[in-house]
């Protein structure tokens, strides 16, 4: 089974966003279900990410993109996120305190297997994507990885997060 994750990241431009008018409250049940020309639910993204700068980058590189993101500090904070509710997507740094990534991944991977949970799609978010080391991320349960860029492109490069459309290919 694969299937694609696209994000489309147009470049910012400093005009500030047109603010939607206000509506009236609806009733929880008017939400229950979705009309066939309702604009779609906003991708759900879980973020574990410990340096207050990357969280930074990656609320700016995905804020145009217009999904709901939920960030934690840790592997412990994440799984324990990931017990509240469904995700579309996990991106989870490798290297944090109290739980590193691969360890909270395998906890939710033997959670989901354990409760017959649908398997969450969980992308490793690190600089260190050597060939051992994306076979560990696999091996601990995560699907892919996206690379966080060390340095500024090059003028006419880009880096993987900076793209106009963050894509990622999962396979399982």
């Amino acid at each position: 089974m694969r299937f694609d994750v696209v994000l489309p990241l147009p470049e910012r431009r400093n005009t500030p966003r047109p603010q939607p008018e206000a509506e009236p409250a609806l009733p929880a049940a008017a939400f229950s279900e979705a009309s066939p020309g309702d604009p779609p639910a906003a991708l759900q993204i879980l973020a574990a990410e410990d340096h207050p700068i990357n969280r930074k980058v990656l609320e700016l590189l995905l804020e145009p993109a217009d999904v709901e993101c939920h960030f934690v500090e840790n592997g412990h904070e994440a799984v324990e996120a990931w017990r509240q509710r469904d995700w579309d997507l996990v991106l989870m740094d490798i290297q944090m305190p109290v739980m590193d990534g691969l360890a909270a991944t395998r906890a939710i991977r033997a959670e989901e297997a354990f409760l017959g949970r649908k398997r969450t799609p969980i992308l490793a978010l690190t600089a260190n994507a050597l060939q051992h080391q994306q076979e560990e991320y696999a091996a601990a349960g995560m699907d892919d990885f996206v690379g966080k860029p060390k340095t500024q492109p090059r003028k006419g490069r880009r880096s993987t997060l900076d793209a106009p459309a963050f894509t990622t290919r999962l396979a399982a």
